[in-house]
């Protein structure tokens, strides 16, 4: 199972009932573990950042490390980044920069996913979705899949250079950031138990 497959099975999405996407047994209680890192009135209730979850930045710098949470700047974003929780997200809480599931480069603005091909890749021409000038590149997936947030909506998805696919990921940031904790975690459990 590749990383975005298991990334996927854990994260909420939003066309699946009750919010919650089913998923094999073995991947962990996703409802408890919000429980215990999300903020008041959630899981997925009301919540005060305007996202799924109001994740508990201390919680993060606890499993990540205090210097381990990338945050960017008001400058880094591309003005089609408008979606104000995702940009207050990126800004105030951040993503774990762990280097194993999540590579991104956090001392350059984000591009959009047609800025990245412009810059990045000029001699390649794939036939990019619609509304490339509004996905945001986040990074990419230890898999190689870029990892994409929709800078109106905030839908985070995964874009496959290889197949040139668009694939539909989490609800938002905070769905992708708890994802990554309960990753984390779990691959953290099992170093310890070898």
């Amino acid at each position: 199972m590749s990383t975005t497959d298991t990334v996927a099975a854990v994260i909420t999405l939003p066309e699946t009932t009750g919010g919650l996407r089913r998923r094999p047994a073995g991947l962990g209680p996703f409802r408890r573990a919000a429980a215990l890192v999300a903020g008041p009135g959630t899981p997925f209730g009301p919540t005060v950042s305007g996202l799924a979850l109001d994740l508990r930045a201390r919680l993060l710098h606890q499993e990540f490390g205090q210097g381990r949470l990338a945050r960017f700047e008001d400058v880094d974003f591309p003005v089609t980044l408008t979606h104000e929780p995702t940009r207050r997200f990126l800004r105030d809480t951040g993503l774990p920069e762990d280097g194993v599931l999540l590579q991104f480069d956090s001392d350059a603005p984000l591009p959009t996913l047609a800025e990245y091909y412009a810059g990045e890749h000029p001699d390649a021409h794939p036939e990019l979705p619609a509304r490339a000038s509004h996905l945001i590149r986040l990074g990419r997936l230890v898999d190689g899949n870029g990892l994409l947030v929709d800078g109106t909506t905030g839908r985070v998805s995964t874009w496959s250079e290889a197949r040139a696919t668009l694939t539909p990921l989490a609800k938002d940031v905070s769905v992708l950031t708890l994802t990554l904790w309960l990753l984390h975690r779990a691959l953290q459990g099992s170093v310890r138990r070898s």
